[in-house]
This record gives structure tokens, C-alpha cells and sequence, in this order.
């Protein structure tokens, strides 16, 4: 009896699936009369499709955006490389620009009229030794600018010193504040000449004139040209003061260089090897 009541208890659910199974049969093989397709793969697609059409949009939306992005990532960083190579090609140009106006400023400011004949290079100082600050300067010229040891360097007021040593891109100075400079000089008003040698201060001394000899201040020095390294007739500096000892043979004569050595920030090296100052003395 169990057995009987299971099967009919069973019997609506058999039922069905018999009959959903003759449906879908039915409808598997049924045809619309408008088109070839079974009524079962209308209803089918007819659901899927929404679905499907929606997956394709997202499918496409999401395609296209990464495409996008990829694409707008490409333009960013090229443009970023464009940019950055434009700010680079500015940055050349302002510089050039900047150093064709100073090299005209420099020029026009440190020329020497009295001594046109003579070939110079702009410089700029770009660093002093902190131990012997008014005794050595490094100038951004070198052997590629045509610069050589020895050769003198001045400013617009008057001689700064000589070069000492030098490499292909810089010059390093030995200004005449040096106690070991030296420069062979002559008083303008007077004649009496001597030598300069610098000071422990940003002063120098004129050595080797007589005491006999009249001394004024604020009496202008040039260079001699008779030490071989600078050309006759450049400013060196100013009588600042005289201090006489009447035991003593010669003046003590306290000077006051032309040029700002210890601010200086541009410069001129004249480009003249001491041979060339000899012969040009020799000539005269």
C-alpha cells in the first residue's frame, strides 16, 4: 500500500514534467509560419538576446574605454615628453639668450678703449678660495676660450691679475692683493715707478720709490708694462695714503686697487701672452 501511495503522491510531478517535456518537444520542432526558426529557439533568443545585447554594450563600453584609456594614456605621456622637451628647448634658448645679452653687456662694459688692439674674453667669476678670499678667483673661461697662463685679467675700473693656472672650461686668478703678486707700476703724475705687491688686506703697497719723491694722495697708478705681464698704461689703483719714516729710504705708500677685487662678478682676460708684451715693449 505504501508503495501504490508513493507513486500516487509522484504522479502530479511525473505528470508535469511529462508535459513541459511534450512542450519544449513541440516547440523544438513546431516552426512559425513567418520564419523558419522553431517556436523554442524564438523564445530562447528571445530572452537571451536582451541579455546578450546588453553583455556586447558593456562588453563594447568596457572595450572602448580601455582603448580610450590606453590611447589617452599615450597622448599624455607623449604630450609630457613633448612638453618636456619643449621646457628643455626654452630653457636652451633663454639661456643663450641670456648669455649673448651678458656677453653684449660685458663687452660693452669692460672694453678698453685705450687698448683696442688688444683680444679679450668675457669671464665670470664663479668662486673664490674661502681660505685666501682676496687672493684667488676662479673665472668660467679656459683653454677652449683661447686662455693661457699668465695672461692678465681686468675689470671695467682697472687690473685684476694675472692667470696662474687654467684648464679647459675655467682659469684660476691671482689677484694683485696677493702678497706674492706683483706689478710693475708707475705714478701717473710723477712718473716715479716701483712695484705693487698686495696686502693681507684688500689693499696693496707701492714699494721702491724714493722718499725724496713727491707723493700725493688719490695720485692715479698704471701699469709699466716692464714686468712682462701686463701692457703699459692700465689702472692699477689710487694713492690712499703715504706714511714717511724720515730714517727710511723709501716711501711706504699704501694703495687702493681700481677694481672691486673683492666683489667683482665679471671680468675681462686680455689675450696676451707675456712674449707679446715683450715685443710690443720691444717695438716701442
Amino acid at each position: 500500500m505504501s508503495a501504490i501511495s508513493s507513486v500516487q503522491q509522484r504522479a502530479p510531478l511525473i505528470l508535469g514534467v511529462l508535459l513541459v517535456s511534450q512542450v519544449i518537444l513541440m516547440s523544438w520542432t513546431a516552426r512559425r509560419p513567418d520564419s523558419d526558426q522553431t517556436v523554442l529557439r524564438t523564445w530562447v533568443m528571445s530572452v537571451v538576446t536582451p541579455v546578450v545585447s546588453a553583455g556586447n554594450w558593456a562588453l563594447a563600453e568596457v572595450t572602448g574605454a580601455a582603448k580610450g584609456y590606453i590611447a589617452l594614456r599615450g597622448a599624455r605621456e607623449e604630450s609630457a615628453s613633448l612638453k618636456e622637451r619643449v621646457d628643455q628647448l626654452t630653457a636652451e634658448r633663454d639661456e643663450l639668450r641670456e648669455k649673448a645679452a651678458e656677453d653684449l653687456r660685458i663687452r660693452a662694459e669692460y672694453s678698453v678703449p685705450t687698448l683696442p688692439e688688444y683680444r679679450k674674453v668675457a669671464a665670470t667669476v664663479i668662486s673664490r678660495d674661502p681660505n685666501i678670499w682676496f687672493k684667488r678667483m676662479i673665472i668660467n673661461r679656459g683653454t677652449t676660450d683661447g686662455v693661457k697662463g699668465n695672461m692678465p685679467v681686468i675689470s671695467a675700473a682697472g687690473i685684476v691679475g694675472r692667470v696662474i693656472s687654467v684648464g679647459p672650461n675655467y682659469a684660476e686668478v691671482q689677484v694683485i692683493t696677493d702678497p706674492q703678486a706683483g706689478v710693475g707700476a708707475m705714478l701717473q703724475q710723477g712718473s716715479a715707478m716701483g712695484v705693487v705687491r698686495g696686502l693681507d688686506s684688500n689693499r696693496c703697497e707701492l714699494k721702491d720709490v724714493s722718499s725724496s719723491v713727491n707723493v700725493q694722495e688719490n695720485e692715479v697708478l698704471v701699469t709699466t708694462g716692464l714686468d712682462g705681464l701686463y701692457p703699459k698704461g692700465i689702472t692699477i689703483g689710487t694713492v690712499e695714503s703715504v706714511q714717511d719714516d724720515p730714517s727710511a729710504p723709501w716711501h711706504k705708500i699704501i694703495v687702493k686697487p681700481s677694481a672691486p677685487i673683492d666683489r667683482l662678478e665679471n671680468v675681462m682676460v686680455l689675450l696676451l701672452e707675456p712674449k707679446d708684451i715683450k715685443m710690443q715693449e720691444t717695438v716701442k
